[in-house]
């Protein structure tokens, strides 16, 4: 991370900021001399990014960043004076002393802070030998972080729903319990732990032709920790279309509840609530849907058992838990994830310690599906240290596996509420936004866009929600486990911080705490909760 930091930095030196020559006399020299350093510094950071288990390598990787984060700090600064200041040196004769008196000041105030800056650089290069840390730089590491990008989005337009391994006659099971048996409204859950595959699962249910023709309408709908019950009723009122665009703005919670309850009275409906993890949630939507004996169901996925039992305490219809893959399931899943490329050991290695959780085997098969024969070894020596810590060792595994520029890319997803479904083109403009893309001979920023979103998709580290008609992707997800570590990463690396607005100032009014991060993502909506259905803002 923190040499594409200092990399964002240089083309910022080199682009920006020179180029305001006119500007820059006295400061070209300590500008240039700042742009020197930190391309020196760039060739220890790559191997240093492999090295993070190591206190020493993340202090001074942490010294460089906080550095190239000041001087960046300084430039924008500088820039935005010199910009405002152009534009008063139009207004006139006397106003345009003053913006040559003015610009002086700033261009002192640069001066002193580069040459600050400077010797903050000279003295945390010196300390790679104070650290014990001079030889980094010299070796390659494990990470892919110098490996070439394949071009997914060319070799590969449309990525494979995810593998569905293992739970096929858990499907025939449900399938049964949503097309047969009792014609009360029955609620019919799939508990598990997260990563377990229930949202798979209930997805592959979902979309069966059998289930398909016996409703006469559907709807899915993600629920999550922290929900707004206005905002998930109004996905409903839209997705049938229940009143006008008008009308549903000016309509409370329990007038919408009606509306959609109305809507249904006379169908048998399926309707799905995924990831639901509070009774209060099921509270807050179970009127909107009626039981009028014609075999409607609910679906519920949830990792809670006892929200299960409240949401439909009859006996007879129990939660279905969802178990963990056995050893050959496992070998299964692994195998279609590396494409059978694995050598035995190591592949042993994994699926045993992966415990049979479909996220941990997809997320690693991912990893070791773009390795070469030749980084077997290296691979071993890595995941052997690690993979023994369980799911979030795995997990984390994977992101400092990334290429340092897909690496930023990934972090700016904790940026997105929980279960949030985002746009591609969205997220593609946001990340160019960011600086995130970089250029490529005969690529539009766009398709390189694409190509970082394949390679995430491809190593399982986002999951594809919606396809278009010609099975190209449109939006995307990313598991709340994965999210967690994106978050996590994030914030360590001080790059983003999430936070949910539940302070209140002296007007009442909400605010966000302090941070130290480079961008602040702060989620909320009208009734203080967050709302799953925005993206936030950094």
């Amino acid at each position: 991370m923190a040499e594409f930091m200092v990399e964002l930095l240089v083309e910022k030196l080199a682009e920006q900021f020179i180029q305001e020559a006119i500007f820059l006399h006295g400061v070209r020299d300590e500008v240039q001399s700042l742009e020197e350093e930190f391309k020196a510094m760039q060739c220890f950071l790559k191997d240093a990014d492999a090295k993070q288990g190591d206190e020493r390598v993340k202090n001074w990787v942490g010294d460089v960043r906080d550095a190239a984060y000041d001087a960046e700090d300084v430039i924008d600064t500088f820039l935005f004076k010199i910009a405002t200041l152009k534009r008063r040196g139009l207004m006139g004769y006397i106003t345009r002393y003053a913006c040559i008196f003015n610009e002086l000041i700033a261009r002192h105030k640069v001066v002193s802070e580069i040459l600050r800056i400077n010797k903050k650089i000279d003295r945390i290069s010196k300390r790679k030998s104070t650290y014990g840390i001079e030889n980094i730089g010299q070796g390659a590491g494990t990470s892919s972080a110098g490996q070439s990008h394949q071009d997914w989005r060319l070799t590969s337009p449309n990525v494979p729903e995810p593998d569905f391994v293992g739970f096929e006659k858990e499907l025939e099971t449900l399938v049964a319990r949503l097309t047969e048996g009792e014609l009360r409204r029955c609620v019919v859950s799939v508990v598990g732990m997260g990563g377990l595959g229930k949202t798979t699962l209930t997805k592959k249910l979902y979309n069966a032709d059998t289930v398909k023709k016996h409703f006469d309408t559907h709807a899915w709908i993600c629920v999550s920790q922290e929900y707004s019950a206005r905002d998930l009723l109004q996905v409903f009122v839209r997705r049938w279309r229940v009143v006008s665009d008008n009308t549903e703005e000016r309509l409370n919670i329990a007038e919408l509840r009606d509306k959609i309850s109305e809507y249904l009275n006379d169908k048998r409906y399926l309707v799905v609530l995924d990831d639901i993890w509070k009774s209060e949630a099921w509270d807050a939507l179970k009127d909107a849907f009626p039981d009028v004996n014609n075999g409607s169901r609910v679906v519920l996925t949830t990792r809670n058992e006892d929200v299960a039992l409240y949401a439909d305490p009859d006996p007879r219809n129990r939660p279905h838990k969802l178990r963990c893959l056995t050893i050959e399931e496992s070998r299964d899943l692994f195998r279609r994830k590396t494409y059978g490329g694995c050598p035995q050991d190591l592949e042993k290695l994994i699926v045993e310690n992966c415990h049979g959780l479909p996220l941990a085997i997809a997320v690693i098969g991912g990893l070791l599906s773009r390795k070469e024969e030749w980084e077997w070894e290296n691979v071993r020596k890595s995941i052997s240290g690690q993979i023994q810590g369980g799911i979030s060792s795995i997990l984390s595994l994977s992101y400092k596996d990334l290429s340092y520029d897909l690496k930023p890319c990934f972090l700016y997803l904790g940026n997105f509420p929980e279960d949030y479904e985002f746009h591609v083109q969205e997220l593609i403009r946001l990340w160019a936004a960011e600086g995130f893309l970089k250029e490529r001979e005969g690529l539009t920023l766009e398709e390189v866009g694409e190509d970082y979103l394949m390679q995430l998709v491809q190593r399982s580290m986002v999951q594809v929600a919606r396809r278009s008609s010609s099975g190209r992707i449109k939006s995307c997800r990313i598991h709340d486990l994965l999210r967690d570590l994106s978050i996590s990463e994030a914030k360590e690396s001080k790059f983003l911080e999430v936070q949910f607005l539940k302070l209140q100032d002296d007007n009442g009014n909400a605010t966000p705490a302090a941070s130290r991060a480079r961008r602040l993502a702060v989620h909320t909506s009208g009734n203080g909760q967050l709302d799953p259905r925005q993206p936030s803002r950094g």
